[in-house]
């Protein structure tokens, strides 16, 4: 089951502008919790100017070269 799957209270239905899926928000959540907040963060380059949020697949896509780069720069250090 994907996080999307389990919506939150005060979760509101958005649709991903990368892809057009339906996904579960909890972007105007009080306090905030959304699931997307256990991701990382998106590098710079990856940001929509437009603050218009991600289904989890796509945050997740989108994050994964900034986790990776960020390991290897800690196998380098080591």
């Amino acid at each position: 089951m994907t996080a999307s799957a389990v919506p939150a209270t005060g979760m509101k239905s958005a649709r991903c502008p990368r892809c057009g899926k339906s996904f579960d928000c909890g972007r105007n959540t009080e306090p905030f919790d959304c699931w997307c907040k256990s991701l990382p963060a998106l590098p710079v380059s990856e940001l929509d100017p437009r603050g218009r949020c991600l289904c989890p697949e796509c945050l997740a896509a989108g994050a994964a070269p900034a986790v990776g780069a960020a390991s290897k720069g800690r196998r380098a250090m080591s």
